[in-house]
């Protein structure tokens, strides 16, 4: 009999979200799904767009919470967002700077809803310091990978 196999009540194992609903669950393994493709995806796109080696930081995401998602580009902390919507961008915003101030980078969101192109959200003082200005602004990704480019090879140079 596989009656012992498959225990009739598994409740003490399943997360909270699952006890709920199993709809609930099944959404929060989609989610996690959903960013980390996202993240793939935007790795393989700055390997290409910036010719740097690229790589998700996946041990510390799991090991610490205030780990960014990429840390490979030089003075750039990246956190991937890939929703349904950008209606919470500026939780991750939040996120993002909070991330970039304990490893002493830039913030940079990028991120991208359902069947829209990506896009960039960085700080406009750290387009122009001059103004003073720390209000996020919004980006093409290709637009914010040009900005990358042209500071690594100012630095290269």
């Amino acid at each position: 009999s596989t009656q012992g196999f498959f225990p009739r009540t598994t409740s003490s194992l399943m997360p909270l979200e699952c006890k709920i609903s199993w709809r609930a669950c099944l959404m929060t393994i989609n989610s996690r799904t959903k960013g980390r493709a996202g993240e793939q995806e935007i790795v393989r796109i700055l390997k290409d767009e910036l010719r740097i080696d690229i790589r998700r930081n996946w041990m510390a995401q799991t090991a610490e919470k205030l780990h960014c998602d990429i840390m490979d580009v030089p003075g750039w902390a990246i956190e991937v967002k890939r929703h349904k919507t950008l209606a919470r961008s500026g939780d991750w915003w939040t996120q993002a700077c909070a991330q970039a101030l304990q490893c002493h980078r830039k913030p940079v969101v990028l991120m991208r809803a359902d069947r829209q192109p990506w896009q960039a959200m960085v700080s406009l003082y750290h387009l122009r310091p001059e103004m003073h200005d720390h209000h996020p602004c919004t980006m093409s990704l290709e637009s914010w990978c040009k900005l990358v480019r042209l500071e690594l090879d100012a630095a290269q140079s």
